[in-house]
């Protein structure tokens, strides 16, 4: 007798066989009763729709329910035979022949402005945009056209780019919506901001991470999209039985036969996206994230809004957004972008010449760029040193340089962004090795760092009594402790310890507080050479208000940055 009490084997092998089939069957269905499914017959009439990934998978399904509906459908499509079969399709089964077919490879930027260019010229409006296109890849590593590791390039810089391209489209069709086809699986990885194009990292945890990247961008969207009528949310399918699999190679294939049993059918997956694309229940909810039709929680990890708005900024720079993509984020059509390096005179000295060019005055002048090295500094082509260069000697010689455009305004403002790390500090303008310290090396790595807040502050206030007699102010602050790029620079073993510290300080948007009261509020119309913290007026210690060690200070600087009688004096 066997151990499960049957006199014939092969009938205890037929009931355990049986019995799996009967849990297995059990758990299929209970996955099917807990499958969301949009039922609202809500039509879409009028609407147009772009959805990338169109030709095959819930992309498919979400494109066929849509047509259905009576929308517009641009299917945007990498391959475009089989793009072509599904269009064949939809529209044979539907009767919609408003379905139109482009071609989009969301790995290469230059497709994706291709396809934005056609769009723009043939659309007047766009209603929604769903971000359907995934690429999923197991061992086999590849870059794309324009270097970037190619699952991020297809699954997050391609849509980052996309949205940008169109956001002013959607903005002219409002309300409309922004719909990111994300993963659970996001819970399994985490975005490393120090390594965004990961070109050595393993292809199939780059999926996941790919997915945390989708899940951020999303949210960081929103944030930047309030006030509009655009929403933006997110969304896991569920696990889909679709072609994103087919790159899985063997012996992984095995398994995953059975395991995909249990996958929902692109029907099915394609539900939520269509809830969040047609649905009245989510009209003017964004930023959220939803799951077989019903709103989800995240992990506290992705909700982390500084880690997204770093993933969004060094995004932009991967996609290469011009200046005209930057003013359509914000709206702001006088926004240009210079360039200038603020540790090179010629640098500074061409900026200047550029703007005296071009503008007839400046309300305000803010002194933000700033560095900080490590253990080590560096010397200029100009014969300074790095950080004081940087942070001190450009503001000081480009404030010169501009001061009449300043003088010109009703009420002009000087404002620097200065540091309370001055208090670490001490400058003798007598001594050249204080001032230009060329040679130096401490085991205290941001000293130089706190020698060139010292020196801003005593600019400061002398430029405040220079300029007592004109319509000009100059005031400087304390931004807070800020998690900036600027300790980037932060060297080994050091960098370990300091991960925690950056937990606690203020975010960029908090850090700028400052900064814009002392620009634009009436309150400091006419207060000039005062410290500020936290938008108030602040007390300095003595040292750094020495008055005679201040006009001793300019007088040194006016020579290291080699400013002539020719040169605007103040």
């Amino acid at each position: 007798m066997s151990p499960l009490g049957f006199n014939d084997p092969l009938t205890a092998i037929a009931s355990v066989v049986t019995g799996v089939a009967i849990i297995l069957s059990l758990i299929k269905y209970y996955l099917y009763l807990t499958c969301g499914h949009f039922t609202s017959s809500r039509k879409m009439d009028g609407k147009t729709v772009i959805i990338t990934g169109a030709n095959s998978g819930i992309g498919k399904e979400t494109a066929r329910d849509l047509a259905q509906r009576g929308a517009r459908i641009i299917m945007a499509c990498r391959n475009m035979e089989t793009a072509k079969q599904a269009q064949d399709e939809i529209v044979k089964e539907t009767g919609n022949q408003n379905v139109t077919l482009l071609k989009l490879d969301l790995s290469s930027q230059s497709s994706v402005r291709e396809f934005v260019s056609e769009v723009l010229r043939t659309e007047r409006k766009l209603d929604v945009l769903i971000h359907n296109a995934g690429f999923a890849e197991t061992f086999r590593k590849s870059k794309s056209v324009d270097g970037v590791e190619f699952t991020m390039a297809t699954n997050h810089y391609g849509p980052f780019l996309l949205t940008h391209l169109l956001i002013d489209l959607l903005k002219r069709s409002g309300p409309s919506r922004i719909v990111v086809v994300a993963s659970e699986l996001y819970r399994f990885a985490s975005v490393n901001l120090d390594n965004l194009n990961p070109v050595g990292s393993l292809p199939a945890y780059l999926y996941y991470v790919s997915k945390c990247a989708n899940i951020m961008f999303t949210r960081e969207l929103a944030r930047r999209l309030e006030g509009t009528s655009v929403t933006a949310n997110c969304l896991h399918p569920g696990m889909i039985d679709s072609g994103i699999w087919r790159n899985v190679p063997f012996p992984l294939t095995l398994p995953m036969r059975v395991i995909k049993s249990f996958f929902k059918t692109n029907v099915e997956g394609a539900q939520t996206s269509l809830y969040l694309a047609c649905s009245e229940e989510v009209q003017g909810v964004t930023g959220k994230y939803f799951m077989d039709c019903k709103e989800a929680n995240l992990s506290a990890g992705i909700c982390d809004m500084e880690r997204a708005r770093k993933l969004w900024d060094e995004s932009a720079k991967i996609v290469k957004l011009t200046e005209k993509e930057i003013m359509a984020e914000t709206g702001n059509t006088k926004l240009l972008i210079k360039h200038i390096d603020i540790s090179s005179l010629p640098s500074v000295r061409a900026f200047a010449k550029e703007i005296v060019a071009t503008e007839p005055v400046i309300d305000v002048l803010i002194h933000n760029a700033g560095v900080a090295q490590g253990f080590n500094n560096k010397v200029t082509p100009d014969g300074l040193e790095f950080t004081m260069a940087t942070n001190y000697y450009g503001p000081f010689l480009l404030t010169h340089l501009l001061i009449d455009l300043l003088k010109k305004s009703e009420q002009g403002r000087i404002v620097i962004v200065s540091s309370k790390l001055y208090q670490f500090a001490s400058l003798n303008p007598a001594n050249i090795n204080s001032i230009n310290p060329v040679n130096y090396f401490s085991l205290f790595p941001i000293h130089l760092y706190n020698l060139s807040k010292f020196a801003e502050i005593m600019f400061t206030q002398e430029l405040a009594r220079r300029l007592r007699d004109t319509k000009v102010t100059a005031n400087c602050l304390h931004p807070g402790v800020i998690d900036t790029g600027i300790w980037r620079n932060v060297p080994f073993p050091i960098s370990i310890l300091f991960k925690p510290v950056q937990m606690c300080f203020r975010t960029p948007e908090e850090g700028a507080r400052t900064s814009i009261y002392l620009s634009v509020s009436p309150d400091v119309e006419t207060i000039s050479g005062q410290y500020f913290r936290g938008c108030k007026v602040h007390q300095l210690n003595r040292r750094v208000q020495h008055v005679a060690r201040q006009h001793d200070l300019w007088e040194a600087s006016k020579k290291l940055v080699k400013l002539t009688d020719e040169d605007p004096q103040i």
